[in-house]
């Protein structure tokens, strides 16, 4: 291997090139297992490994040499594998065929039908392990037509089904890319620093054995192996998604497992194990998205109503005429052909870009209802602000120092005090304080901590001047107020504040712009059964209209009305029909953009298909046109609709501009959004 194959170099770090033809898998395995080196990774899409070695020459040489030994194996194996390529290969045989049947002599058309049909049936072995009656069908009405004399539909046919498996291959290919960059992997080693170990202990750890309490290092590139808190050092974090920035990081603040590192090195302090990270989240709402995908025969509501028309044109054809020519041309005029490939494709097309611009969505019944929803609800913890808390202030009962009270919440918290200043709590520790508290033994004593209605409920006792759980627009922050208990006596009140994300109320009047004529926010109590069944009366009252409901939250899914759309944040446990990436209310602004403009391609497909094949049926009717010709308009109008819908992918990197007033709603009103969404602030449902 020569010098330029190796990218970037440090005393104890190499970033080599692969070789296109190398087996990167095979490479990474071979050089874990030289001597000295202690980490390899691989970036399958760049396609380089990033090798951390012991710093010794014999080491950089012997990696260097396993590399070009590696690659030189990869070309002799490539002989092993011709029968890929031959597979590959062969898999444009029914194209060709197809192709080849207008342009050769009527005598041997019928014949180049069948064989593109014969290898149609060849080249696709595992479908017809999996579903062979509805293979074995479609060849047969494929082998009627070119036995019937029509070989031109055939190849019709052939082409426009080899067009679209091409298309939703592509598909796939950029959607496993787009997983990749959402989830990726994690390195197998990192450097580490077991809790309470003096500093000169440093070394490699596999990520099976990070715990909670380490100390882990990360350098650029690195993607963050656990859900923790920064104790040193700065960086920049990748964006989740294409319309979100960059995030920079200091000391204080945490991480969650599966952001990747830009720039910057720092030291992070692990608050949890690789089983509950947000990370392994995220791999569980991408399992429970794949499979609970919505049936292709759904996605076209009420068209299969439609399928009666061209049959029953055929019949009364036939009846009154006697042309069974005619006839059979009129039974290919069905509108719900060209659908049964375009929507399918149409659908990962949306998909993909919506997970683009940071929606990762279940399947298109919940686009068509995102599109469709006249009302929102909003979480305020975890939704309308960041989802980070920090302490705000600390009071004693007896006015001494707060000292005690800071030590006693680095405990609760497991963080270090030197950075509870700077350091924020998640919901999911917070919301677990405020509803069933935390005990901590100090000693001989027993400190409790908990909320004003947990303090009730147990203690008998009360909080007077609770401060507002909801901010104005001028504060733009919540707060949270919890008191710690000893021997049965409130000792300390700390309140906690959790900043509104960054233009939450612009993005509030953007949302209604989009349409929402009802904005809700469900402030997140301590889970009583009163503020459940408010709540349930409110969504019932919401949902009176019959039309779907929107619901961004992270833990009120249970309360989600049937028919209705719930999104989640990242952090939120798997089991709904999308997550919501990044900023959640940004990327439901996208969303619901993306949503209204699939929702009228798809229903503009539905009208075209019907119109389109209405015409035909009609000339094929009144012998405006020959029964050939009409196959060809309705092949030609298939293939139409198949390219528009791949043109839905587009919008995965086009700009989106910011939605016009809604149609019916008055520049006066529009002017006044600021003032409705700071009463709606103020709802509690």
């Amino acid at each position: 291997m020569n010098d330029s194959a190796i990218l970037h170099e440090t005393r104890t770090r190499l970033r080599l090139a692969v070789a296109r033809d190398a087996d990167i898998d095979a490479a990474r395995e071979y050089l874990r297992s030289l001597p000295g080196v202690r980490e390899v990774r691989a970036n399958p899409t760049l396609h380089c490994l990033v090798v951390q070695h012991d710093g010794a020459a014999l080491t950089r040489a012997a990696v260097l040499q396993g590399l070009r030994g590696a690659s030189a194996q990869s070309r002799r194996q490539r002989g092993a594998v011709f029968g890929d390529g031959l597979a590959k290969r062969a898999a444009w045989t029914p194209f060709a065929l197809a192709a080849a049947v207008p342009v050769l002599p009527r005598s041997l058309r019928g014949g180049a039908a069948l064989a593109s049909i014969a290898a149609r049936i060849a080249t696709q072995p595992e479908r017809l392990r999996r579903d062979a009656p509805a293979v074995l069908l479609d060849a047969s009405s494929l082998i009627a037509l070119a036995i019937s004399g029509q070989p031109g539909s055939v190849s019709a046919a052939v082409l426009l089904r080899w067009v679209s498996e091409l298309m939703s291959t592509r598909m796939v290919r950029q959607a496993d890319d787009l997983l990749d960059h959402l989830v990726p992997q994690e390195a197998g080693k990192y450097s580490a620093l077991r809790d309470g170990a003096d500093a000169s202990a440093w070394s490699w750890w596999p990520l099976r054995a990070l715990r909670s309490g380490d100390r882990v290092r990360l350098f650029p590139g690195d993607v963050v192996p656990l859900d923790g808190c920064i104790v040193a050092g700065t960086c920049t974090l990748a964006p989740a998604a294409a319309d979100h920035a960059a995030r920079s990081v200091a000391p204080g603040d945490h991480v969650a497992a599966g952001e990747r590192l830009s720039e910057g090195t720092v030291e992070m302090r692990a608050e949890a194990d690789a089983a509950s990270s947000r990370l392994e989240r995220m791999r569980a709402h991408i399992r429970h998205a794949i499979g609970a995908r919505d049936p292709i025969g759904r996605l076209a509501s009420n068209i299969e109503r439609l399928v009666s028309l061209p049959v029953t044109a055929a019949a009364i054809v036939y009846a009154f005429t006697g042309d069974a020519a005619r006839a059979a041309g009129m039974l290919h005029a069905d509108p719900k052909k060209g659908l049964d490939l375009a929507v399918p494709l149409a659908r990962e097309a949306a998909l993909y870009a919506l997970a683009r611009r940071g929606l990762l969505a279940s399947g298109l019944e919940a686009v068509d209802r995102l599109a469709a929803a006249h009302t929102l609800v909003l979480q305020d913890t975890g939704v309308l602000a960041t989802g980070r808390w920090t302490i705000e202030s600390v009071r004693t009962a007896d006015g001494g120092e707060p000292e005690p009270v800071r030590r006693w919440f680095a405990a609760w918290a497991d963080t270090p005090v030197d950075v509870l200043d700077r350091a924020s709590f998640p919901d999911l520790l917070v919301r677990q304080w405020i509803r069933h508290g935390a005990l901590l033994r100090d000693g001989d004593r027993e400190l409790h901590l908990a909320s004003p209605a947990r303090l009730q409920r147990v203690w008998g006792l009360h909080l007077p001047d609770r401060p507002e759980q909801l901010a104005s627009e001028s504060d733009a922050a919540l707060r949270r107020e919890l008191a710690v208990v000893a021997q049965g006596r409130v000792v300390a009140r700390v309140v906690l504040m959790s900043p509104l994300r960054p233009a939450a109320i612009e993005q509030l009047k953007t949302l209604a712009w989009l349409g929402f004529k009802r904005i809700a926010i469900f402030v997140e109590g301590d889970g009583s059964p009163d503020d459940r069944g408010l709540r349930t009366d409110w969504l019932a009252d919401a949902m009176r209209d019959g039309a779907p409901l929107v619901m961004v939250h992270s833990v009120l899914r249970d309360l989600l009305p049937p028919g209705s759309v719930s999104l989640t944040v990242m952090d939120a446990d798997a089991g709904s029909h999308g997550v919501l990436l990044g900023d959640p209310l940004a990327s439901l602004i996208v969303a619901r953009q993306l949503a209204i403009i699939v929702q009228r391609r798809l229903r503009l497909h539905q009208a075209g298909a019907v119109a389109a094949n209405a015409g035909v049926m009609v000339s094929g009717a009144l012998q405006w046109a020959p029964p050939m010709v009409t196959v060809v308009l309705h092949h030609v109008f298939a293939i139409a609709l198949l390219l528009d819908s791949l043109r839905v992918e587009s919008l995965a990197s086009a700009p989106l501009q910011r939605p016009s007033p809604v149609q019916g709603r008055s520049d006066t009103s529009a002017r006044h959004q600021g003032t409705i969404h700071d009463e709606l602030m103020g709802e509690t449902a």
